[in-house]
């Protein structure tokens, strides 16, 4: 009888309401910091190389998984269907939507005040979560053939159906900053950082507009694009399956 009950109260979704409680027990806050972002390396979008001044904010330990998207917009347009797989094919117009209904739901649950915002992350806060304190390649150091135990990537994925959190974290405990999904920032595209801001906002003024910053590389990708420092310009109304995205918690500005 208990399992019949359980099975009823799944299927009236009367656990919805505990999706945000989950979504909000979830982030990791992260203190103020600077860091070097960019890479001295081969690719000129990641240069030049330049320090930037972190203001606190709180980061989601996941990409945000398709239980939480249908719970704040009513439906579901991944391919790789599963409740806690992270949400795809969403471009980056649906992903600042999704921020910005789940803020005005997880205010009304009280989850979070009036002067806090759930949105996205900006291109150096992105960066500075990843990194984790570290200024190799990767979260984890340099060699590439640690990749397995951090990130889901085309050597490792046969499709993009794992759970988050299924590999292991960097050292603030964040998972699959490492491949699995590209994840969508707040910036506009720009060829390189000449210009870039200091203060870890997001970089709206110049640039090509109809570009979005993808980070992270994701489960169809080789290792060189799973790097801390790697970015890629993507049209903002690219929907793919490698495509998500991960929430920032922080003052509303």
């Amino acid at each position: 009888m208990k399992f019949l009950v359980a099975a009823l109260i799944l299927l009236s979704g009367a656990q919805d309401p505990d999706v945000l409680k989950v979504f909000r027990e979830e982030f990791v806050s992260l203190r103020a910091g600077t860091f070097t972002m960019g890479s001295v390396g081969t690719e000129k979008a990641e240069q030049p190389a330049h320090s930037v001044t972190i203001a606190p904010f709180q980061i989601a330990r996941y990409e945000v998984p398709q239980n939480l998207w249908q719970r704040v917009m009513g439906d579901n347009p991944s391919k790789w269907k599963g409740k806690r797989n992270s949400v795809e094919m969403l471009s980056f117009q649906d992903a600042v939507e999704f921020c910005a209904k789940a803020t005005a739901l997880m205010r009304k649950a009280e989850l979070i005040d009036a002067a806090q915002e759930i949105r996205l992350p900006t291109e150096a806060e992105w960066e500075y979560a990843a990194r984790a304190g570290t200024a190799t390649k990767y979260s984890f150091g340099d060699d590439a053939a640690e990749l397995d135990a951090h990130a889901w990537h085309t050597g490792n994925a046969a499709g993009n159906d794992p759970p988050v959190g299924a590999k292991k974290p960097n050292a603030w405990k964040i998972y699959d900053v490492h491949g699995y999904l590209w994840e969508w920032c707040a910036d506009v595209w720009h060829d390189t950082y000449e210009g870039a801001p200091a203060d870890g906002k997001a970089w709206t003024a110049g640039g090509d507009a109809s570009k979005r910053v993808l980070r992270g590389g994701s489960w169809k990708d080789k290792a060189a694009m799973l790097t801390s420092s790697y970015r890629r310009a993507a049209a903002a109304e690219l929907k793919d399956d490698a495509v998500g995205l991960r929430c920032v918690l922080a003052e509303k500005k």
